[in-house]
C-alpha cells in the first residue's frame, strides 16, 4: 500500500511528464529511437567492411604528424578539454615550442619549421610527388609518411601535409612528444597517447567481418548490439541525471505539505518508509525506459526475419546497464535531500555527470572505468557489431555496474538511519546549521547591546 501511495506521489504531476519527455526527446535526437535501416548484413566478399581503429605505429605516426602540423601551419588546434569544442591558438613562444616537437618528430631544424608557418606561401623546401591518381597519405615501410598530390590539391595544401616521421623514431618516443604537444595545447586533444589510436584508421578485412556477423548472429542474436547502443545513449543523455530531480521534488513535496511531521509521528518503520521510496523513484524512472527500449528495438525485428532474436535483450540491458545508473543518483538524490532539506543533491549529481559525460567523451568507444557513472560502448552504427567488445570490456562494465548498485544501497540505508534520526529528534537537517547562525547573531546583538 505504502508502496503505491509513493509511486502515485512521483508519477502524477507536471515534474513526471516533463521527465518523461525530456527522456524521449533526448534518444529521439540521438537516432535511438529507431534503428530500422541499419542492418547488420553477412560479407558477401565485395570487399568494402568498414574502417576500424588499431594501434599500428607506421599508420599512426605519420597521420597524427601531418594532422599537427596543419594545425601549426593555421595556429589553430582543435581540443575538447571538457568535452567541448576549444579552438586554441598558441602565441609565439608556445608556437617556437611546438616546432621544437614537430623538430623532434621529423629530424628537421626547428628554425626551418618556424619558417615555415611564419611564411606560409614560401617555398618550404620539401619533396613531393605529382600524380592525378591519389592523395592520400603513403605509408613507407620504416614509418615515415608521404603525400601524393592528386588533381585538384593545390601545392601549398600538399606542402602542409608532407612532414615526415624522423627515420627510426621509435613509437614510445613519439608518443611521448606528442604528450608534450597534448599538455601544450592544454589537454584534450587527439595527440594525447590515449587518443593517438584515432589516428590508426585500417580497413576491416574480410575475415574480421565474417567473425564480427558470426558473434553478432550467435551471440548478441542481432538485438543485442541494438539494446547496447540505446543503453549507452539513454544513461549519458539523461538516465544519469533526471532521476535525481523526481528524488529532490519527491522530497520537496512532502516537507511543503508538513508530511513529515506526520510520517514521523506514525508507527511506520523508518526503513519502509525509506525503502518504499526508493523503490517507487525506480520503478517511475525505469518504466517509461523499459517501453522505449522495446519501440527501439521492435524497430529492427522486422529486417531479421526468420532469424533467431533475443527478445528479452533491452530488457537485460535496461536492468544490467541503465538501472544502476538510475539507482545512484537516485539514492544521492534521497540522502542528501534529507539531510540538507534542500535541493543540492541536483547540483553534486549534475556536476558528477558532467564531469562523467565529458571525461567519456575521450574514451566513447569504450569505457567503462570503475567509478563510471555513464558506461560508454559507443562507434556509431558499428557498434551493432561489436560484440567482440563488449565481450573483452565485460568484466571491468560488471565490476563498474555492481559498484554503482552497491553504492547506491550504502546511501539508501544511509538515508534510513537519517530518517530515523530525524523521527526521534536527534536531527534536523539544515535547520541545525541555521539555528547555530541565528544563535550566533543573537549573541552579537547582546554583545553590542
Amino acid at each position: 500500500m505504502l508502496f503505491w501511495k509513493e509511486l502515485k506521489k512521483v508519477v502524477i504531476g507536471i515534474p513526471y511528464l516533463l521527465f518523461v519527455a525530456v527522456l524521449f526527446l533526448a534518444l529521439h535526437s540521438q537516432g535511438a529511437l529507431d534503428f530500422g535501416g541499419e542492418k547488420i548484413t553477412e560479407p558477401d566478399g565485395s570487399g568494402n567492411y568498414g574502417m576500424k581503429t588499431a594501434e599500428i605505429p607506421k599508420i599512426i605516426m605519420p597521420a597524427a604528424l601531418q594532422s599537427l602540423d596543419a594545425e601549426f601551419q593555421e595556429n589553430n588546434y582543435r581540443t575538447y578539454p571538457i568535452g567541448f569544442l576549444k579552438n586554441v591558438k598558441l602565441d609565439q613562444e608556445e608556437q617556437r615550442q611546438m616546432a621544437q616537437i614537430l623538430a623532434a618528430a621529423t629530424g628537421m631544424d626547428a628554425e626551418k619549421i618556424w619558417e615555415r608557418q611564419a611564411s606560409p606561401d614560401a617555398d618550404r623546401g620539401l619533396s613531393f610527388q605529382a600524380g592525378e591518381e591519389s592523395g592520400d597519405v603513403q605509408v613507407q615501410p620504416d614509418g615515415s609518411g608521404g603525400f601524393t598530390i592528386s588533381k585538384g590539391l593545390d601545392v601549398k595544401q600538399a606542402k602542409q601535409a608532407d612532414l615526415t616521421v624522423k627515420s627510426g623514431l621509435p613509437y614510445e618516443k613519439f608518443q611521448q612528444l606528442m604528450d608534450e604537444a597534448d599538455h601544450l595545447l592544454g589537454g584534450g586533444s587527439a595527440y594525447a597517447p590515449e587518443s593517438l589510436i584515432g589516428f590508426g584508421k585500417v580497413p576491416v578485412t574480410y575475415d574480421e567481418a565474417v567473425k564480427r556477423y558470426a558473434l553478432a548472429k550467435n551471440k548478441d542474436r542481432f538485438t543485442g548490439g541494438y539494446a547496447r547502443l540505446f543503453s549507452d545513449y539513454a544513461t549519458v543523455m539523461a538516465l544519469s541525471i533526471l532521476p535525481v530531480f523526481l528524488a529532490v521534488i519527491l522530497t520537496s513535496k512532502d516537507r511543503k505539505a508538513n508530511m513529515s511531521e506526520l510520517v514521523y509521528t506514525r508507527a511506520i518503520p523508518g526503513w519502509n518508509v525509506v525503502l518504499m521510496r526508493f523503490l517507487a523513484l525506480l520503478t517511475a524512472s525505469m518504466l517509461p525506459v523499459v517501453i522505449l527500449s522495446y519501440i527501439s528495438n521492435a524497430s529492427v525485428w522486422g529486417m531479421y526475419q526468420g532469424m533467431k532474436l533475443d527478445y528479452l535483450a533491452p530488457l537485460k540491458y535496461d536492468v544490467g546497464w541503465i538501472l544502476p545508473s538510475v539507482m545512484i543518483v537516485t539514492a544521492i538524490g534521497m540522502f542528501l535531500t534529507e539531510l540538507t532539506d534542500t535541493p543540492v543533491a541536483a547540483v553534486v549529481c549534475g556536476f558528477w555527470w558532467f564531469i562523467d559525460t565529458n571525461l567519456g567523451m575521450k574514451t566513447v568507444s569504450a569505457s567503462a572505468s570503475l567509478f563510471r557513472l555513464s558506461p560508454r560502448h559507443n562507434a556509431g552504427a558499428a557498434s551493432y557489431f561489436r560484440t567482440q567488445d563488449f565481450i573483452d570490456h565485460f568484466a571491468r562494465l560488471s565490476a563498474n555496474r555492481l559498484l554503482m548498485a552497491g553504492l547506491s544501497l550504502l546511501f539508501v540505508i544511509a538515508a534510513i538511519v537519517l530518517y530515523e534520526e530525524k523521527r526521534k529528534g536527534y536531527f534536523y537537517g539544515m535547520e541545525a546549521v541555521k539555528r547555530a547562525f541565528a544563535g550566533m547573531g543573537n549573541r552579537k546583538k547582546q554583545s553590542q547591546a
